[in-house]
């Protein structure tokens, strides 16, 4: 019995040392793998900055919505100020639409109501203080809507200067098409600079997509009550469809700015929260302006250099910290006094919300 355990003791040791070689020469391979950098949506990592590596270095593009009057706006502490101004929505009596002007007033199709449409949808954004005069009539109101648009920084007024709606087959129905051109104008009250390179038309359409567009039945007639209820909705959609485009233009010119107080090799913190319109994830760019006083004493930005791109996760009421993702060139300092603003995707992101 002894004789026999021994013998199945050796033969234990022998089958060790013949396995250890192969499971090692199995297990090498599989360890490098492991080392594997971690994949994002499917490609290697290799350019996101962690912790350990810090930021990545290569070329920084400055945001296409910095505009130099955003800088008094952060050295006030404040969000961008726009008043907005509806001139004229249309005149239901022409020709081109299908519904009377007795719709349009049932279903509040005027300037005053269509201005809070355009407001609501820059609201929306949560980039920007927006102001209006209000109803208008009487000193009390008059008197307001002088203090509102002298509040502003910015002037946005908008008139409708072409709608028409026509009828297209789709068989055996028929479909109402809108389309409203709105013409937008923005400009610097502080300068009178006009913002936009030339006059800007948008065009709100209402009935190109399915499930958009009034139906018409071959037996209903367009001068019944509830069609031509339906016919002014589909206008004030199509309407509101070309605000929501204005928007996107406006803020392609004006975005949130705010002011670096610290920067080290991570990360930096900065004068710009919510009350100035950051919102939480939001990136940035870094920059630096170079300024110049001219003969006649004003100041005025000459030069900008984006100098890094970081990310804010820490977004406060007025202060935010950010990480630092790139870096313009390696051992790039960022100063305290160097500025910030929001990022192309960023914004864009904001409206596809």
């Amino acid at each position: 019995m002894i004789l026999h355990q021994a013998k199945l003791k050796g033969a234990g040791q022998m089958l060790s040392r013949l396995m250890f070689p192969a499971l090692a020469a199995l297990v090498l391979p599989l360890s490098g793998c492991l080392t594997m950098p971690p994949m994002l949506g499917g490609e290697v990592a290799a350019s996101a900055p962690d912790a350990a590596t810090g930021p990545e270095v290569g070329p920084v593009q400055m945001a296409s919505g910095f505009n130099p009057i955003l800088l008094d706006v952060i050295e006030e502490a404040r969000r961008v100020a726009i008043y907005t101004q509806m001139n004229h929505i249309g005149d239901p009596q022409n020709a081109q639409l299908l519904f009377p002007v007795e719709v349009a007033a049932t279903l509040g199709l005027t300037n005053s109501q269509m201005n809070r449409r355009f407001m609501d949808a820059l609201l929306a954004t949560k980039r920007f203080k927006v102001l209006d005069d209000g109803p208008t009539g009487g000193v009390q109101e008059g008197s307001r809507q002088r203090w509102g648009r002298e509040m502003a920084d910015i002037v946005v007024d908008c008139q409708v200067t072409d709608a028409r709606q026509e009828i297209i087959d789709i068989n055996p129905y028929r479909k109402v098409r809108t389309q409203v051109k709105v013409s937008v104008h923005m400009i610097n009250r502080r300068n009178g600079e006009n913002l936009f390179d030339g006059d800007v038309a948008v065009d709100g359409v209402w009935g190109d997509l399915q499930g958009e567009g009034t139906l018409l039945a071959p037996n209903v007639s367009l001068q019944s009550t509830d069609m031509q209820r339906q016919l002014g909705n589909d206008y004030e959609r199509a309407l509101t469809r070309a605000f929501t485009l204005a928007v996107e233009r406006i803020d392609q010119l004006v975005r949130p700015v705010g002011r670096v107080t610290f920067a080290d090799t991570a990360g930096l913190s900065m004068f710009g929260g919510i009350q100035q319109g950051f919102q939480g994830g939001d990136d940035i760019v870094v920059f630096r302006a170079h300024k110049r006083r001219l003969a006649d004493g004003r100041e005025v930005v000459f030069r900008i250099e984006a100098l890094a791109e970081a990310r804010c996760h820490g977004v406060g009421s007025s202060v935010s910290q950010c990480d630092l993702r790139r870096l313009r060139s390696a051992g790039e300092q960022i100063k305290d006094g160097d500025y910030t603003v929001l990022s192309d995707a960023s914004a864009q992101a904001v409206r596809r919300r």
